[in-house]
């Protein structure tokens, strides 16, 4: 029984030894980092632009590999925490004070003001999302403004009139009711709805309302503006069904004929007139083929406003090549990856200048989105407002009651009355515990 111990003892080492030895950053000549994003084209030819920018200057080679397994946020931290992350993050906004507050992060202030990639590379509405206690812990890989794409040929179907460049609550109302009655008559099988989501944040910018107060120290959802905004809520998702509630868009979605496609197939056969979303719609638009879009700015009632954020790419504190991992953010802020994110439709290029190339504005393979480009060009940067975020509480928790609160109130289970003071009570409890900690 001890041989058989002592044998099974060594074959296991042997095999560990193996399985280390044959790690690509074992066999590889040069440095390899590991990104923890999702694989697709974009991430891949970003990568094969990175090993040509180090080539073009001159720089030593470095091999990147995309690690698609471990994207989940518990993942990411479980293996950071343990001391074996990967090199460099995709890092959401909701996710930026989950990951510096855990010490994954590298403080990357210095090596941005030297190597060109601070925050005044980027738009000065994106600070918040990159500095934090006035430190800098990544730089953008692409910067999303949503905002209202149109299905013209859906609009003209049922004879709507298509709403303008900028236009308000009561138009929104009046017009998805036309369109709901014209698009759903009696004994309809597959209903259609005006947009498939809208944002209680941009909608409550609308009539200047933030989330917390000036310090930060309170949430001020409690207050009559928020009411209001859960009362149109409810009444054009639940009365109305201008919107679908979640079941009926993960129903719709099971339905379409385009596995993974759903939304955006739904979108160009009609079934959604409008989808509220960033830039970054445009390549899973362009599998749809050439559809007859518009964009225009969201709904508000009385102060336009845009959505705005980056997601941030993010380097592990105890990388094994801190200099290649840095490398790759003063990257970002290049030619060449500006320009394909430009090209490629993947949102803004995160450096602002770019959204005024030809490559941006008129993409030459797609001229029906021309218009579009401009909208981006010129409403974005203007009107983008960055998610408010108080030091005392992590966003993905405030998004995630802001989002429970939402769906109590579609449910019946909270009046709008009451909802933004359950809101703020609880909220309030995180920002004290915050400050306590």
């Amino acid at each position: 029984m001890k041989r058989v111990f002592i044998s099974v003892c060594l074959v296991l080492s042997l095999l560990s030894l193996l399985l280390y030895w044959t790690q690509p950053d074992r066999r590889s000549p040069v440095p390899v980092l590991y990104w923890i994003s999702q694989d697709d084209a974009t991430r891949r030819e970003t990568i094969r632009l990175f090993k040509q920018w180090l080539k073009d200057n001159d720089l030593p080679p470095v091999e990147v590999k995309v690690d698609n397994a471990n994207k989940d946020p518990t993942k990411k931290l479980a293996q950071g925490l343990a001391g074996v992350g990967a090199d460099i993050y995709d890092i959401y906004s909701t996710e930026l004070e989950l990951f510096y507050s855990s010490g994954m992060l590298m403080d990357v202030t210095e090596a941005g003001r030297r190597l060109g990639f601070s925050p005044a590379a980027t738009y000065p509405a994106l600070n918040g999302d990159l500095i934090l206690d006035g430190r800098q812990y990544g730089f953008p890989r692409n910067v999303s403004g949503s905002v209202l794409w149109l299905n013209t040929e859906t609009f003209a179907r049922y004879g709507i009139p298509e709403p303008s460049y900028r236009w308000t609550w009561d138009e929104f109302e009046e017009m998805g009711k036309r369109f709901v009655t014209a698009a759903n008559p009696p004994g309809t099988r597959e209903r259609s709805y005006f947009v498939q989501t809208v944002s209680l944040f941009t909608l409550r910018r609308g009539l200047g309302l933030s989330v917390f107060n000036e310090t930060m120290t309170k949430c001020i959802l409690d207050d009559p503006r928020n009411a209001e905004v859960l009362r149109r809520y409810y009444r054009w998702v639940t009365e109305l069904h201008l919107i679908p509630t979640v079941a009926e868009i993960n129903s719709m979605a099971a339905d379409a004929s385009m596995a993974g496609e759903g939304t955006f197939y739904l979108f160009a056969t009609g079934r959604y007139a409008m989808l509220y979303l960033p830039r970054w719609a445009l390549i899973r638009l362009r599998t749809q083929g050439e559809l007859p879009l518009r964009v225009v700015e969201p709904f508000h009632n009385g102060f336009p406003n845009i959505e705005f954020s980056c997601g941030v790419l993010g380097v592990y504190q105890d990388t094994k090549h801190p200099v290649e991992a840095v490398r790759f953010l003063q990257f970002l802020t290049s030619d060449s990856f500006n320009l394909f994110i430009a090209r490629s439709g993947d949102s803004l290029p995160p450096v602002p200048r770019y959204v005024h190339t030809e490559e941006f504005m008129h993409p030459p393979d797609h001229p029906g989105e021309w218009a579009a480009q401009e909208v981006f060009t010129r409403a974005a940067p203007e009107l983008g407002i960055a998610i408010s975020r108080s030091p005392f509480v992590i966003t993905g928790v405030v998004r995630r009651v802001d989002s429970k609160i939402a769906q109590s109130v579609l449910a019946g289970r909270l009046a709008p009355e009451d909802a933004g003071r359950v809101e703020a009570e609880q909220l309030d409890t995180y920002i004290q515990n915050g400050i306590r900690n």
